[in-house]
């Protein structure tokens, strides 16, 4: 098992999670960037020691049976019977379920008003028997919130945060700002109120207990060279949507997942074209995609990895397609902040645990 430690202090953190350019700037400007913002030169000796930093956020501490998880919810509404049954898995699981007081409350497009989901949230994270977080849904809202975050009292109490969908901004927050691997991971009115696998429930509880290394099968891996860095990512609408705002995530020298649900591959291609344009994927050092429902639209007789390899010109970095996490059954837990391996010889996506990062 990995070793665990206290986050670095949010005092020793910038805000934009740890680069000298305004707020919102991706990470080009010292780079050989092209039109397509894709050209740009190998990371550099500077960058690799900064993001091995970040490799090495610490897992947060560990979950044990009969702890107590907190159920939060910052995004959309949720049926009252299907949470029932997430949290009753909960509690299958081997924990005891604590929902936030915001969970029946519905208000238009959301579990309750900003306020109301915010106050909840911040409610649940101040209790420090409560050792793990996990959210009921995505849809829309989390963004709405992230500004008015207490990121120093999430500090004060480290814990697992799971999620994703409309969570990939803030499980990306609590990487940058608080050195905590941040998972990826199921949500209790979704994945867990229709019953997890028994793969997901052991990657579920390999995250919360912190049992890595670990790997995850892939379909395929295009490229050269084995590469690693940490790995970052999540719903791809989340990571554009975050673009021109404090709240994007530098990238550079990391392993890129992203995935999403019932997107034409004319918006995939939009949405990756928007961060290649940023400067975002000029730096990364590899890209997983997950494994993704795609609307029933025209290809053109593309796929994904062809979509990628179009707008990055043939990248000198590898393109792996098939990781089974997010909008998809299984849905695995990926740990957002540790250190993963691509391997072209090796169709799977190696977690690395801190301890061993970079030997």
């Amino acid at each position: 098992m990995a070793n665990r430690g206290s986050p670095v202090p949010l005092s020793a953190l910038r805000f934009d999670g740890g680069r000298e350019s305004p707020p919102g700037r991706s990470h080009e400007a010292d780079g050989n960037v092209g039109p397509r913002g894709m050209t740009a030169d190998p990371v550099s000796r500077e960058d690799r020691i900064r993001l091995m930093g970040l490799s090495g956020v610490t897992l947060p501490p560990p979950v044990s049976k009969g702890d107590r998880v907190g159920v939060a919810a910052l995004s959309g509404p949720v049926d009252p019977e299907t949470l029932d049954r997430g949290l009753e898995a909960i509690h299958e699981l081997g924990f005891e379920p604590v929902p936030a007081v915001n969970l029946r409350t519905r208000k238009g497009l959301f579990a309750g008003s900003d306020e109301e989901r915010l106050g909840a949230f911040h409610e649940l994270a101040a209790d420090s028997s409560v050792r793990a977080i996990l959210f009921t849904r995505g849809g829309h809202g989390c963004l709405r919130l992230l500004p008015r975050i207490d990121w120093p009292a999430l500090a004060a109490v480290p814990r697992a945060y799971v999620g994703y969908s409309d969570l990939t901004p803030f499980l990306l927050q609590v990487v940058t700002r608080l050195r905590l691997v941040a998972f990826h991971g199921p949500m209790v009115a979704g994945d867990l109120a229709r019953g997890l696998g028994s793969e997901e429930w052991a990657s579920l509880e390999r995250a919360l207990t912190g049992d890595y290394p670990d790997s995850l099968p892939l379909d395929r891996i295009d490229g050269d060279s084995a590469v690693e860095g940490p790995l970052l990512g999540g719903c791809l609408s989340l990571l554009t949507a975050t673009l021109g705002t404090p709240f994007a995530p530098d990238l550079a020298g990391s392993i890129l997942f992203w995935e999403d649900v019932n997107e034409p591959l004319y918006r995939i291609d939009r949405m990756l074209n928007q961060l290649a344009l940023s400067g975002s994927l000029s730096r990364i050092t590899g890209m997983v995609i997950g494994k993704l429902e795609l609307a029933d639209e025209e290809s053109g007789g593309l796929d994904l990895v062809g979509v990628v390899q179009e707008i990055a010109d043939r990248p000198a970095w590898p393109v792996a397609s098939g990781c089974p996490s997010g909008h998809c059954r299984p849905n695995m837990t990926l740990p957002l902040g540790l250190t993963a391996r691509l391997d072209p010889h090796r169709n799977e996506l190696q977690l690395v645990p801190p301890t061993a990062a970079g030997k």
